[in-house]
């Protein structure tokens, strides 16, 4: 869709320049079409109340008002009007001299499970003549839910997990962490620390990117969580310490409804070489579950 706007956009000012100098800006003369302002949106439901902007477009603006009906097309849609979503109106009016306008849409939160993640195909009823073929009449609005966040959701008692564990730790199934927010006046806002994470002795920090609810990422710097004489048998590599960095072209994530962290970690001894890349899970648990399981593993 975007490639197509600017293709159109790009085609406007060449002809506008083959018009002549004297021109001081150049207007769109075309045929009135309007459309969804893209085939494809994800929307994050945080709560029950709040309604999303669906965005509209108009080629020309008209000095009068233009309503155009949307309707909910059954085939592409999942979610149920009324249990899952509902929209302000089922028409969409642009204003004399505006050339947008926007489909009001709400989510119900409450209705939602953990993993969902389900859509609604919304179409534009116009004339014919209104509707540009190059972009068509739909748009699939995708209802993430994603839960408001608090850094209380990861903090306290957790278990942590890691195909690590298969190759380096393999007397271990599981490590018991109790973690903390960071007070460290130099660590970023939303920073927790996860004590003993791999070695008795070696913390680390990770610290959730809260920017954009629908990328929930995971940060943190290249940090030391042991020793190599401690992972690999006795031997001693390089200065003795392993380090964990991020793994170029992928992201660590957190999610906030089902209260975990998956980090993607690339093992390494500086100046020596990679060890490989890992996947770790930290989940936080209850006071109960910690506790049976510290007495499980006699940890």
């Amino acid at each position: 869709m975007k490639r197509y706007l600017l293709r159109f956009g790009v085609m406007s000012f060449l002809l506008g320049l083959l018009t002549g100098c004297n021109e001081s800006y150049v207007t769109y003369k075309g045929p009135d079409y309007v459309m969804f302002a893209d085939t494809l949106q994800t929307l994050a439901i945080q709560d029950d109340e709040t309604y999303y902007d669906v965005p509209v477009s108009v080629t020309t603006a008209c000095d009068y008002d233009r309503t155009y009906a949307v309707e909910v097309v059954d085939e592409g849609s999942n979610a149920i009007e009324g249990k899952h979503y509902d929209l302000a109106s089922n028409n969409v009016t642009i204003k004399a001299g505006e050339l947008s306008s926007s489909v009001r849409l709400r989510g119900y939160f409450s209705n939602f499970e953990d993993t969902d993640s389900i859509g609604v195909m919304l179409r534009l009823v116009a004339d014919k003549s209104k509707l540009w073929d190059i972009y068509g009449t739909d748009t699939k609005v995708v209802l993430q839910k994603v839960c408001p966040f608090s850094l209380d959701t990861f903090t306290g008692y957790a278990k942590l997990t890691s195909t690590f564990f298969d190759d380096y730790m393999q007397q271990t199934s599981v490590r018991l962490l109790e973690t903390k927010v960071s007070t460290d006046s130099e660590d970023a806002p939303n920073t927790i620390i996860l004590p003993d994470y791999l070695y008795d002795g070696y913390d680390i920090k990770v610290t959730f990117n809260t920017e954009n609810p629908l990328e929930p990422i995971l940060e943190w710097e290249p940090q030391v969580v042991g020793t190599t004489a401690e992972a690999f048998a006795g031997s001693v590599w390089g200065d003795d310490k392993l380090r964990v960095k991020e793994p170029d072209g992928v992201n660590s994530y957190f999610n906030v409804c089902q209260n975990f962290i998956l980090q993607y970690m690339t093992f390494y001894v500086e100046n020596v070489g990679t060890v490989g890349t890992y996947i770790s899970i930290v989940e936080w648990i209850s006071e109960a579950e910690y506790k049976k399981l510290k007495a499980e593993l006699g940890q």
